[in-house]
């Protein structure tokens, strides 16, 4: 984001199931506000907003909590603020840390964001709702996501069961899901065929060796918008698949896992596409082998394919080309000794 040529009000939001937390800092002073979390809450919070300062000026910040905050954060965006940004609440728990916060409650943690806001606007990408389309996906797949939880969590109920009518009655809910996530997972692709860009994006993913329909249809869902990165590794870091280091003391041992910033829908959505790809993805075949021949564990390995993977992705998303293994050799870049 670009620095602000004049002063501008910070709005910080701290939301809940029912009640939404504001502050407000500006050049001139201070605001704080509770507001019920509901369409008539929502509506009072914007025309206080708009009686402190012109919205057009205001930054506004939210930690992307869930969908709590999508109603409050819809009606911003229409109400034409300066720039709206959903962040990660890690990096506001960060930030409390470092300023040695000591109080904790609603109010306080929605003036923590604002200064939050204030301090780090001009690293933060501005959130824009999903078009309609996409929206729809998304609610769908995770939805069918939770209904897959779910029915394996009675499938290991049933190993455990003996009597028969319980056996039976959960075979019973386990048909039933199954054929409600095959309705489910039919709509998600109907949507993607009527709609050009979905569609178009689904094609170039189905191109790439080892993603099947259902992580397709995950990672059309999960993915934002790639334009907003400049790079792969921005995405890699986004989705929380890079490793952060730890080296402690004098011993010189050190530790790298994943940073697990980002969507966790996402991870979980590259595990099992980035296991097939070390068998049928001839670029991530090789760079599995080596990374093992290098004495990385299985798990490091599996990382740092996902990894690889996401950058496929990004590659073939920006361009608009299909997977295509002969485009670039074989020999990926190893990463630097002691990354996963």
């Amino acid at each position: 984001m670009k620095p602000l040529s004049t002063p501008a009000p910070f709005l910080g939001i701290d939301v809940g199931r029912a009640d939404l937390f504001c502050h407000v800092i500006s050049i001139t002073a201070t605001e704080s506000g509770r507001f019920d979390n509901t369409p008539d809450g929502i509506r009072s919070l914007v025309s206080w907003l708009s009686e402190i300062a012109d919205p057009a000026s205001v930054l506004a910040c939210l930690e992307q909590t869930g969908h709590y905050g999508k109603p409050v954060a819809s009606a911003l965006h229409t109400l034409g603020v300066r720039s709206l940004h959903l962040v990660n609440p890690r990096q506001i728990k960060a930030f409390g840390n470092q300023k040695l916060r000591r109080n904790k409650s609603d109010t306080a943690d929605a003036r923590l964001i604002a200064q939050f806001l204030r301090s780090e606007h001009e690293e933060l990408r501005p959130w824009t709702p999903l078009p309609a389309d996409h929206d729809k996906v998304k609610e769908l797949s995770r939805y069918a996501e939770s209904l897959t939880r779910d029915t394996a969590r009675l499938k290991t109920k049933l190993e455990a069961v003996t009597l028969v009518d319980v056996r039976r009655s959960i075979n019973r809910r386990i048909k039933a899901q199954q054929k409600e996530l095959e309705t489910i997972r039919g709509k998600i692709s109907k949507i993607v065929s009527n709609n050009t860009q979905l569609s178009a994006q689904n094609s170039l993913l189905h191109s790439i060796p080892g993603l099947g329909e259902t992580t397709c249809q995950i990672l059309l869902a999960e993915l934002p918008e790639i334009e907003l990165f400049g790079d792969a590794r921005q995405l890699a870091a986004w989705a929380g698949v890079t490793p952060r280091h730890f080296v402690s003391g004098t011993s010189g041992k050190s530790s790298t896992p994943i940073t697990k910033v980002g969507s966790s829908n996402l991870r979980k959505a590259l595990y099992l596409p980035a296991m097939t790809a070390m068998t049928y993805n001839p670029l991530l075949r090789e760079f599995a082998r080596r990374l093992k021949e290098n004495g990385k564990t299985g798990k490091q390995v599996v990382v740092a394919v996902m990894r690889k993977l996401l950058h496929q992705i990004y590659g073939i998303l920006k361009s608009g080309q299909p997977f295509d293994p002969d485009k670039r050799g074989l020999r990926t870049p190893l990463p630097s000794p002691g990354t996963s």
